[in-house]
Order: structure tokens, then C-alpha cells, then sequence
């Protein structure tokens, strides 16, 4: 009997061995009749139960699949990979690309259902249809590296393919995870480079921990300190104190610890005992915390560095020629002796040495010899001095010496003529022999100046002080030195000035052709800026520039702004205006004076015939062999030559003869008195006569009255210049004094 049938008996007082009563059978029943309809309703709840559950279940296997596919399509994009799904023949079956499709070789729908020969040249096609191939028949993942272009760049890729166990359409496959390497590819490759420059550089590099552990280093750095590569393992850079001095380190240490790196030049003492001149830094490496990881120090030889500059710093200070101090340095050396001075209450003295008669070599035998002469000077002059006196050159034949220190008054005395005994000796240069003296000027300090400027000046007065007393001796500055050498001191050095700021200028003065009244050229006469030194005459001035290397960059100046004056007159139509430009002797003797004067002409486009080179007589006469080949040269290259001041000089009748000059000109002091004076006369007369009888045309300087003019004319002087006529004008009023006074003369 079922259990439940007897639970229900039990439960309605029955039993299956004896007939149950009425009531009984009827209690039975209605139990019996509560059972089913409980049951009933216990299985309607299990049926809707399981029909709810298939339902929900339904929806949570859909849900899930759609996370699965999110999940599967989240790690895709995740993966920096492309998955190929491919059968052994090499078909692409499907691509999971999402988010990289711009690494596929040619897009996505393009590809699937594709073989690989239908795809790709083949090169590609046939090495990722072997490793297909290999991967399936081995039942191995096979591994394989390669490069496309694509795009218009090369790209590298890593091919992992392993081999699956579902086919498709009978077809074994493979899942090929393709990751582009690119990137890591150009990382290596930039490593490699890091490498070779860490091995290869001429810098030393040592690389350590935040603690300064020795980590990496490389050869160059063991070079420098001396120490084998096997030796350093346990060397770090608190080992630096067995290379560097104490004080340095305290430095390095200080730098690190307050600003996490060091920068600075130093001395490193190598293991041999050498020393070698370093730049070194040291640098701090940090993660991307902040926090401090390595030290990376970087040594780098300066030593040919050091000596560049050290060579840089003596061509600045030093001579090129004699290698001696140079004007700069001297005049710092000078300023640092004067205050030494007046710390220490003791006298020095300043001697300024000018070399007598220097130019007469340089104009006789050339600026070689006159070079040689100097270097030899200097060295005469240097072994007669204590090493603790200052020796330099100042420029041309110019020296200054400083002695300090000095207890005895006589010790100036001594040293300046153990000075001109040293330089009386002849100088033997090549084959010829040269006597030279020199003149010294004396200056004391503190007693005479406590300023550097000031002293310099002091001594060279003293200087020309003793050139006016007949050279070659010494002479001590005083208050009362005559005004005549302070005079000339200060006009030269006001030439300087005016050279070196540009107040220089040039006034012209016209020339009269006496038979036709037309003008026929001009004269370029140098004039300096009154504001330089006040009004001053060219028959002061030029003596002193002609004493002096001065005359040679004054003169060409004037050349160079005739020239460029030439050219402004030809550009306002005065095309055969003749210059006449002075020539001082210094210059005939200057071996550069002819190649400058083609160079310029050249630049302005000039052409010589429109220039005349006026020298004196003296000159022309005293002119040595150099004078007569640039005199030659230049009239071969076109330029017209007149004596000046002639008449004042000794000329020599076949040196006129010899030298084929175009024109001689009369010294104004003939011409002043000619009316008067009957020598005067007579003797322009003669050279009127002589010129004439040469070949040559004259012209009369200084024609102040029409008497003047007239006798000249009489006396057949060809042409004149002077007050009477015309004035010195300013070069822009030289066009419309021309067009007044020659009507046929283009208008400007």
C-alpha cells in the first residue's frame, strides 16, 4: 500500500485490516478528496515552476551570450593583436581585427574567404603559407618574424600559428595571433644605437644606482682615470674622492644633495699620478614617481679644450710677431702694477721705448728685414731685464716696460742704458748689417700719475722729448717739458683719433689751364675735423703723420675717397676731371701701396688716367729702389705722376729723364715774390724752360694775384692753381663751379 494512502487512513482513525463504518468510510473520503485537490495544486505549482525557469533560463542564456560576446569583443580590442582564422589551405576563414584593421595588409571583407596566393605578392604569401603548412604537419606552434609595406612604411610583425583541432569542411586550421613590432622593433634598434654611442663615445659615462653602486661604465671613462675595466665591479661614485681633491668633492657632494646634479670643471688625478683637465656632470634619473633611481656622470677630456683656449687667450694678449705682451695687457698689467703700488707705497717707473730710424729699414730692405729686426730687438731688450719686469709690445716699433718695486733711484738710469747699449749693437739680418738707437721716456708712479691712461701719456711726451734732443737716450718726464713736444704728442694722437672715428675729410682744389681759362682738374687736399683738435695745418699735421706708420692708412683713405668721389662726379656727368692726389714717401716704399691701389681702382671701376700722383721733389730724389718700382708700376697701370714743390729740392736731371713724370709744379715760394723778385723770376722761368725742353707741362702753385697770373702766362707756365682763381671747396660745390666756369661742361 502507498505510504500516503496509509498516512490518510492513519490519519482518519482507519485501518486496511478491518471494514470501516459509516462515518468512518466518510472521514476516509473526504481526506482522501483533500489529498488530490492538494495535490492538484501542488502540481500546478511545479508545472508553472518549471514552465517560469525554462523561460527565465531562456532569457539568462541569451543574456549571457550577448556578455560573452561583449566580454569576447572587449578583450579584442584589448589584445594589440590580429587572430587569423585559418584551414590548411591557406583560406582565411575569419579575422578578429576590432579596432586594427589599419595593420591589415588590404581590408577585412577582402580578405576573408580568401587564400593566401590571392592575397598577397609572393614573397608574403609563401613564407605564411609554408608556416601554415609546417604548423598543421607538426602539430606545433611555429613562430615566425617578418616586414611589410604598406602605407608608404615598413612595418615588422611576429606570426604566432598553432594548429587547432576543429575542422572546417573536412579542412584542418589554425589560429595565427599576428602582433605588429614595430614599435619594439625601432626600441631595439634605438637600444643598440644608446649601446654603440655608450661603448663608442670619446666621453667616459659611468652609470649607478640612486646610491651611487657602481652599475655600467664604459671604456673611455676607464681611459681617463686611469683604471682597468676589471678593476672597477664595487667602484662607484663615492669612490671619486680617490680621483678628485677633497675640496671638489665637498662640492660635487653639496650640488647632488641640493639640486641633484653637478656640473663643473675638474681636475681628475688619475692612478699613474697624471692629471687630466675634465668637464664632468653628473645627472639624477627619475621614475615617473619623482623618485630618484640612477646617477649617471659623464666625464669629457677639455684638455685640448684648455689648450685651444689657453692659445686663444696669448694670440689676444700677445704680439703675433715679437709673442710679447700686447697693448690690452699691457695696459691691464700696467693698472694692476699702479694699485699694487699704492697698497705698497713703493715707486715704480714707466718706460716708453720708440726705436730710432726703425722705418729707414723697413723703407730700404723691406718689412721682412724690419720684422726680424724687431723679433731680435725684443730679445735683446728682454735678457737685460729681471724676469719679474713687465715687457710688451705696444705696435709698430713702440714698447712699454714696467718696473716696479724700485729702492734705489738710480736703478732707471741703469736699466735704460743697458736697454740702449743693447740695441746699438748692429743688427746682421741676411747679408746686410743695421745700427739702431732708441729713444726712452721716463715716467714714475705714483709721482707722476696714479692713472694708466694717464702715465702712458706722460711717458711718451718724455719719449718725444728725447727724440728732440737728437734720439737715442733716455729722458725723464717732468711738468715742465716744452710745449713744443707736448704739441706734437698731442696732434698725434689726435690723428689717431680722427682716424679711428672718421674725422678725416677732403676739400678740392681746382686748376686752371692758363690758355683756354677752362678748368682741368682738381687737388685733393686733406683737412682733419676741427672739433678733433681745433684748427690745425696740414703743414703740421702731415710731418707728424709722416713720422710714423700713421701716413699709410691715412693715405689710403684719401685714395679710397677720391676714388668714391670720382665715381659720384661721373654719375652727375663730369667725366675728365683730373685728380691729383699727394703721395708721401712712406707710401712709395710700401710694398702693399701698389697691389692696393689696382684692388681699388678695380672696386670703383676707376680708370687711372683721371688720377695724378703729385710727389715732392725730395721724395722723387731720395726715393730708393722699391720707391722707383711702385713709381714704375703704377704708371703702368695708367696713373700720371708731377713733381711738387719743384725748384725746393736737388733734382737730377736723369732721374727727370729716366722716370717719365707728365708735369712739374712750382713751389708757391717762387711764385709769391715773382713779380718783384727778379731771382724768383729767372729761376721760374728756367723751369718753365726746362719742362718745356723735357716734354713735360707746368703748373704754378699758389697764385694768389692777377699780376701773378698774368706774368705766368707770359712766361708760358701752363697751367695754375691758388686763391686768385679758386679756393679749397667741399666736393658737392665742385659741379656747379665747374659748370659755371666751363659752359660746355655737362649740366649736372
Amino acid at each position: 500500500m502507498h505510504r500516503l494512502l496509509r498516512r490518510i487512513l492513519k490519519k482518519s482513525g482507519l485501518s486496511a485490516d478491518r471494514v470501516p463504518s459509516s462515518e468512518g468510510w466518510y472521514k476516509f473520503l473526504e481526506k482522501l478528496d483533500e489529498t488530490f485537490v492538494s495535490n492538484d495544486e501542488d502540481r500546478y505549482l511545479l508545472e508553472r515552476s518549471l514552465d517560469i525557469s525554462s523561460k527565465e533560463m531562456e532569457e539568462l542564456l541569451e543574456a549571457s551570450k550577448e556578455s560573452y560576446q561583449q566580454r569576447i569583443s572587449a578583450l579584442i580590442k584589448v589584445i594589440p593583436d590580429l587572430i587569423f582564422y585559418v584551414d590548411e589551405d591557406g583560406r582565411y576563414l575569419d579575422i578578429l581585427s576590432q579596432g586594427k584593421d589599419e595593420l591589415l595588409y588590404i581590408p577585412r571583407d577582402r580578405i576573408i574567404g580568401k587564400k593566401m596566393d590571392e592575397i598577397f605578392p609572393e614573397e608574403y604569401y609563401r613564407v605564411f603559407y609554408d608556416a601554415t603548412r609546417e604548423a598543421i604537419e607538426t602539430n606545433r606552434l611555429k613562430i615566425i618574424n617578418y616586414s611589410m609595406v604598406g602605407k608608404g612604411e615598413r612595418r615588422f610583425f611576429e606570426a604566432r600559428i598553432m594548429p587547432t583541432n576543429i575542422k572546417e569542411k573536412g579542412k584542418r586550421t589554425t589560429i595565427a595571433i599576428v602582433r605588429d613590432m614595430t614599435a619594439e622593433k625601432r626600441s631595439i634598434e634605438y637600444l643598440n644605437v644608446i649601446k654603440k654611442i655608450f661603448e663608442d663615445a670619446t666621453e667616459g659615462i659611468l652609470i649607478a644606482s640612486r646610491d651611487g653602486d657602481y652599475l655600467e661604465v664604459n671604456d673611455a671613462f676607464c681611459r681617463m682615470i686611469g683604471v682597468e675595466k676589471n678593476r672597477l665591479p664595487g667602484f662607484g661614485l663615492k669612490d671619486f674622492s680617490r680621483f678628485l681633491d677633497r675640496e671638489t668633492m665637498a662640492h660635487i657632494h653639496r650640488s647632488i644633495d641640493t639640486k641633484s646634479y653637478f656640473h663643473g670643471e675638474v681636475t681628475v688625478l688619475r692612478d699613474d699620478g697624471s692629471k687630466l683637465l675634465a668637464w664632468l656632470t653628473i645627472d639624477t634619473v627619475f621614475n615617473e614617481n619623482g623618485e630618484a633611481t640612477y646617477r649617471v656622470a659623464m666625464l669629457t677630456d677639455i684638455s685640448e679644450l684648455q689648450a685651444s683656449r689657453e692659445k686663444l687667450r696669448f694670440t689676444a694678449t700677445h704680439d703675433a710677431l715679437t709673442k710679447l705682451p700686447n697693448r690690452t695687457l699691457l695696459f691691464e698689467r700696467l693698472n694692476e702694477a699702479l694699485k699694487r703700488a699704492k697698497r705698497s707705497e713703493r715707486n715704480g717707473a714707466l718706460f716708453f721705448i720708440d726705436l730710432d730710424n726703425f722705418k729707414e729699414i723697413n723703407d730700404t730692405a723691406g718689412h721682412s728685414a724690419g720684422d726680424r729686426v724687431l723679433v731680435e730687438c725684443a730679445e735683446r731688450i728682454k735678457r737685460v731685464l729681471r724676469e719679474s719686469d713687465i715687457f710688451g709690445r705696444l705696435g709698430g716699433d713702440e714698447f712699454l716696460l714696467i718696473i716696479e718695486n724700485i729702492k734705489h733711484i738710480e736703478t732707471p738710469i741703469h736699466v735704460a742704458k743697458r736697454i740702449l747699449q743693447a740695441i746699438n749693437q748692429p743688427f746682421e739680418i741676411g747679408e746686410e748689417s743695421f745700427e739702431l738707437g732708441a729713444s726712452i721716456g721716463i715716467a714714475f708712479f705714483p709721482e707722476d700719475s696714479r692713472e694708466t691712461e694717464e702715465l702712458v701719456q706722460f711717458a711718451d711726451m718724455a719719449m718725444y722729448r728725447a727724440k728732440e734732443k737728437g734720439k737715442n737716450r733716455f729722458q725723464y718726464y717732468s711738468k715742465s717739458l716744452d710745449t713744443n713736444v707736448k704739441r706734437h704728442y698731442m696732434v698725434e694722437r689726435a690723428l689717431k683719433d680722427a682716424l679711428r672715428h672718421g674725422r678725416y675729410y677732403l676739400l678740392y682744389q681746382p686748376q686752371l689751364d692758363l690758355g683756354s681759362g677752362k678748368v682741368t682738374g682738381v687737388e685733393a687736399l686733406l683737412r682733419v675735423d676741427e672739433t678733433v683738435i681745433g684748427l690745425i695745418s696740414p703743414t703740421e699735421f702731415i710731418p707728424i703723420a709722416e713720422e710714423s706708420d700713421l701716413i699709410l692708412k691715412i693715405g689710403k683713405w684719401v685714395f679710397e675717397e677720391c676714388c668714391r668721389q670720382i665715381l659720384l662726379w661721373k654719375e652727375e656727368g663730369i667725366d675728365d676731371l683730373l685728380v691729383a692726389i699727394n703721395l708721401s714717401r712712406r707710401q712709395l716704399m710700401d710694398e702693399g701701396w701698389g697691389p692696393f691701389v689696382e684692388e681699388t681702382i678695380e672696386s670703383y671701376g676707376i680708370d687711372p688716367s683721371n688720377i695724378e700722383f703729385e710727389i715732392t721733389e725730395t721724395t722723387f730724389m731720395h726715393s730708393k729702389k722699391l720707391g722707383y718700382q711702385t713709381i714704375t708700376s703704377l704708371q703702368e697701370m695708367g696713373f700720371k705722376f708731377s713733381i711738387d714743390d719743384f725748384g725746393t729740392g736737388y733734382s737730377s736731371l736723369a732721374n727727370l729723364k729716366q722716370f717719365t713724370v707728365d708735369k712739374l709744379k712750382i713751389d708757391r715760394s717762387f711764385v709769391t715774390d715773382i713779380v718783384e723778385n727778379e731771382s724768383d723770376r729767372a729761376i721760374v722761368k728756367a723751369s718753365i724752360a726746362l719742362a718745356k725742353a723735357l716734354g713735360l707741362s707746368t703748373i704754378a702753385e699758389g697764385v694768389e694775384t692777377a699780376a701773378q697770373q698774368a706774368l705766368l702766362r707770359k712766361l708760358g707756365c701752363d697751367e695754375m692753381q691758388g686763391y686768385h682763381f679758386c679756393k679749397p671747396k667741399p666736393p658737392a660745390d665742385i659741379p656747379a663751379f665747374l659748370k659755371n666756369q666751363n659752359p660746355s661742361q655737362k649740366s649736372p
